[in-house]
């Protein structure tokens, strides 16, 4: 090959600079095949439970049905229910909808490898920091336990954490124009809104970002967050017609806060490390504005929903998980502390952020490997047994049974019937009126209590699906299921799975007529 003539582009770049360009697209790709290979791991194995059922049954309705049912609830779903459909079509497995948030999450940990080494500096040491936060993402089993969920909440913090990579490129040094990466900023954030609006607190980390840059970056990164807060308002405005749907949420007590610090972290051990760990990048670490990035963004919305929750609750941990990435930055750091000059001389002692770094990876992978089999059990692993208690009416149905869900108003029980119609074949939903896709709800329309009367004559088998303990009757229709068990049935066998229970109720033979 011949030498390159003076002011070729070759002689132009640095040396290193194809050398390392190469270097993070493999470290990218490394952090995307690791993430599949664990996402992946055990992802059939846990039974779903009520939200992932009601992903399964929407995503299965036509696109008109799901559009009509978002007109007034899930609207914050109707991007992973469409796209869902739009994947698998009209026969939705929940392999296939969990399948989602796996790739999600595996393209989450190249991006934070980017983000983090761009706000580390770049060179060694911001590449060091990247491959750490990739690392740290893929070892957290609160990671895995939403990568492995069929709900929008790992899309939510893919895009979270794409929009703050394109923030980083927008804002970095660089020679491309950069009007292109401020226009994709501003659009990500109403990106950010459609699968999570909890998840646009996200702008806490980027205000602190822009505000701490370069003067000459502040004015057009105020503009394309002003720009992308404006496009969200439409958003907004229209998934604030949907509060009812969050209405089950309570006011979080102060013991929730650590609660969530040790789910999150997979242990109180966890959460210790995790903890020990900010408090070394607080202190030492040289990339002061990568500290400052993912204290805001992956420490401060969670106290900050909290209070929030205190005069309109939101507190649910999954709202959170879009926060999982920003921790996983502010951990890094540590990969930047500064090493005295005195030190560097010393070969091991020159070493200490990489042997630090490591030694976090292997503490978080270590305390959170328990958590990470717990989440992969068949049982507990998603918290309700729906597939064993679907399994269980399969196996001692007869022809001619009929089927109540009690109390009406819990949708995890009718939502079973829909997730597993194979074992309720033959199954009659006695007090069902309208269908869920007919009436564009999640779990259909009941019949009026003078119906359900007299839809029961004749009943012989009823099986009453609900929770484990005493029965509850919240509603009219509910008060008159169980009026009309107790007066002709009897109860002839219970079974518990976990959050389930399975009645099974035999008519009483009528008494003889007197003389």
């Amino acid at each position: 090959m011949p030498p390159a003539r003076r002011g070729s582009p070759r002689t132009l770049l640095p040396a290193t600079a194809d050398g390392g360009a190469r270097l993070d697209r493999l470290a990218g790709l490394a952090a995307l095949l690791l993430g599949l290979l664990v996402f992946t791991w055990r992802l059939a194995t846990p039974s779903p439970w009520r939200d992932e059922a009601v992903t399964v049954a929407v995503a299965s309705r036509s696109a008109r049905e799901i559009w009509d049912l978002v007109q007034t609830v899930d609207l914050v779903h109707a991007p992973f229910y469409l796209l869902a459909h739009a994947l698998f079509g009209g026969d939705v497995d929940i392999t296939e909808v969990r399948s989602i948030s796996v790739v999600a999450a595996a393209l989450t940990g190249p991006l934070l490898y980017g983000t983090a080494r761009r706000a580390a500096g770049g060179g060694s040491s911001g590449r060091l920091a990247g491959a750490t936060a990739a690392l740290l993402w893929v070892s957290m089993p609160f990671v895995s336990r939403y990568a492995q969920e069929a709900r929008p909440y790992a899309c939510a913090a893919l895009l979270v954490t794409a929009s703050t990579y394109l923030l980083l490129r927008a804002s970095t040094p660089g020679g491309e124009d950069r009007r292109g990466w401020w226009a994709l900023y501003a659009l990500s954030l109403p990106a950010i809104v459609a699968t999570n609006t909890v998840a646009l607190l996200v702008v806490l980390g980027h205000a602190g970002w822009i505000l701490t840059g370069r003067a000459r970056h502040r004015v057009p990164g105020l503009l394309a967050a002003g720009a992308g807060g404006v496009l969200c308002l439409p958003l907004l405005w229209a998934q604030s017609t949907q509060q009812a749907q969050v209405a089950f949420l309570q006011r979080p007590d102060p013991g929730e806060l650590l609660a969530h610090a040790t789910f999150a972290l997979g242990s109180p051990a966890g959460a210790v490390v995790a903890g020990v760990a900010a408090v070394v990048a607080g202190l030492f670490a040289r990339a002061r504005r990568l500290v400052l990035l993912g204290l805001l963004w992956g420490v401060v919305p969670v106290p900050l929903l909290w209070l929030v929750s205190q005069v309109h609750p939101l507190w649910t941990t999954r709202y959170l998980v879009f926060v999982a990435p920003g921790t996983c930055l502010l951990l890094a750091a540590v990969a930047t502390v500064g090493v005295p000059a005195a030190w560097r001389a010393r070969r091991r002692l020159g070493r200490l952020p990489l042997l630090a770094a490591g030694l976090l990876v292997a503490l978080v992978a270590g305390t959170g490997l328990p958590m990470q089999l717990v989440f992969r059990d068949p049982v507990i692993g998603h918290g309700e047994n729906m597939r064993a208690t679907a399994a269980y009416v399969d196996r001692e149905k007869q022809p001619g049974d009929a089927v109540l869900f009690l109390p009406d108003g819990d949708y995890r029980y009718r939502v079973i019937n829909q997730l597993y119609p194979a074992a309720f074949a033959g199954v009659r939903d006695v007090a069902l009126a309208r269908t869920a896709a007919e009436s564009s709800t999640l779990v259909g329309v009941e019949r009026s209590p003078d119906d359900l009367t007299a839809a029961m004559a004749g009943v012989r088998r009823v099986w009453v699906i609900g929770g484990p303990g005493a029965v509850i009757t919240a509603s009219a229709g509910d008060k008159r299921k169980a009026e009309l068990l107790a007066q002709g049935y009897r109860l002839a066998s219970e079974h518990d799975e976990r959050a389930f229970s399975v009645r099974l109720y035999v008519a009483v033979p009528a008494a003889p007529a007197a003389g």
